[in-house]
């Protein structure tokens, strides 16, 4: 069935490309993807699936059923922009890849719909909202729209630091990922005075070395950054009592992240309390690592071999960054997941307003999950 999905794919390269330049143009935050999800609920009823509007918030699902006894498949793409700062306006752009990563998915449920490859069990296209927020597959994953599903594929471009254009990775290992808040409240003073006070300021210093101090197993990839803190206001002679800081943490695993969480609220604590202050922490969002199933990472890399060779597959990768797919595979039993990356010869890199990518690359994505889905359906 492999020669049909991608004769359909090849022979309808131009509307692939306007889909990606259209949904380019209407980028959107986070759960008010409302014209994005209007404009892909109706291509997917036009390739002749049933559509659910509003799924989660703003997501949609497609359905397709086979004709005979199957696995319930699904795919999904992440619908969301970022936004920026720009001269004092804040601007929604696609600087991750998500306009791709939906056009990859509507390319290879048209495939699949068009060619009839879905001849058994059940196909699901599901459009996320909000990943930029991490609860966008939360809320999907409440709405019971992904009852019964027992394969569930994604897709994500990746820099040219890691995958150039014509390799695809079958597993892409995202670490688990999350932001830690603590407050640190001391006792304000005149700074001729500091015996009568506490000082947040230097609480907040002595939590700093706190956090570097804090150790878990070396062999897993981990990191724990202080990446904000505020304190103190316009007058610089008076004792702050109040400093507020922001971490960003990651590690490969979720056994880790677990370890590390611990550890790291523990010495904020106690680094506060050096100094006579107290700390209250936070875990402010998060996503978990990876659980990827070996059968889906193995149904991935024939898929891509069929694509680009044995020269275009990757082996699989691990990357600190996070991401919320992982949340079906930790909250639906049994659920078979992985992610493939894109090689797009994306530059400079993800999360940059400037960023650019070989748009060859949506195909080879397209034509990939198409293959992985039909091996189940057909």
């Amino acid at each position: 069935m492999s020669a049909p999905l991608i004769r359909y794919l090849d022979e309808n390269a131009e509307g692939l490309f306007r889909t990606l330049a259209e949904l380019h143009s209407m980028p959107e935050p986070g759960n008010k993807e409302l014209r994005t999800a209007a404009y892909l609920a109706q291509a997917l009823e036009g390739f002749g699936y049933e559509v659910k509007t509003g799924v989660g918030g703003t997501g949609v699902v497609g359905v397709l059923k086979g004709g005979q006894h199957g696995p319930v498949v699904g795919l999904r793409a992440d619908m969301d922009a970022l936004v920026f700062d720009v001269d004092g306006a804040k601007v929604a752009n696609h600087a991750c890849g998500h306009d791709a990563n939906s056009t990859e998915v509507l390319w290879a449920a048209a495939a699949l719909a068009q060619t009839g490859a879905v001849r058994r069990g059940e196909l699901r296209i599901v459009f996320q909202p909000a990943e930029e927020l991490a609860d966008g597959a939360l809320s999907i994953i409440r709405s019971g729209a992904l009852e019964g599903l027992q394969y569930f594929f994604s897709t994500h471009l990746r820099s040219i630091h890691e995958l150039p254009l014509g390799k695809i990775t079958p597993s892409l290992r995202h670490a688990a990922s999350g932001m830690m808040s603590a407050a640190i409240k001391g006792k304000g003073a005149h700074g001729a005075r500091p015996h009568l006070g506490v000082n947040a300021a230097e609480a907040a210093a002595a939590v700093v070395f706190a956090v570097n101090s804090v150790h878990v197993n070396p062999i897993v990839p981990h990191s724990a950054k202080v990446t904000m803190i505020k304190c103190g206001g316009n007058a610089f002679n008076i004792i702050p009592d109040l400093a507020e800081m922001v971490l960003d943490v990651r590690a490969q695993t979720n056994e880790v992240m677990a370890d590390l969480r611990s550890r790291l609220q523990a010495a904020i604590e106690h680094g506060a309390a050096v100094c006579g202050a107290e700390a209250e922490c936070l875990w402010r969002t998060g996503c978990p690592a990876a659980q990827d199933d070996e059968e889906a990472v193995d149904i991935a890399r024939r898929a891509i071999t069929r694509v680009l060779g044995d020269e275009g597959l990757a082996p699989p990768m691990e990357t600190p960054g996070g991401e919320d797919f992982h949340y079906y595979a930790q909250h639906i039993p049994g659920l078979k997941t992985t992610v493939i990356g894109i090689g797009a010869d994306l530059v400079p890199g993800l999360h940059v307003r400037d960023m650019t990518f070989a748009e060859e690359a949506v195909m080879h994505g397209a034509k990939v999950l198409a293959l992985m889905a039909g091996e189940l359906t057909e």
